[in-house]
């Protein structure tokens, strides 16, 4: 169970659109939170990037050789 304190003037604004503030307030933080589920994370998709960036260099460095030795051949 988590008690949270709501200031003074946004409980008079929520008292004037819903007589449940409890259901009201469970619903508005669901929301939330499927909102945050959606949400592309711009720092984790960096960081994916670059690890990608990291393993793709490292297959290109593995490849080199392959890549140049039939070279000729087109």
């Amino acid at each position: 169970m988590l008690t949270v304190s709501i200031p003074d003037e946004i409980d008079k604004e929520l008292s004037s659109v819903t007589t449940d503030k409890k259901e009201f307030i469970i619903s508005a933080i669901k929301q939330k939170i499927i909102i945050e589920k959606r949400t592309v994370n711009i720092q984790k998709l960096e960081a994916e990037y670059a690890d990608s960036v990291k393993e793709n260099n490292e297959i290109m460095k593995d490849f080199t050789h392959a890549d140049k030795e039939n070279w000729n051949d087109y």
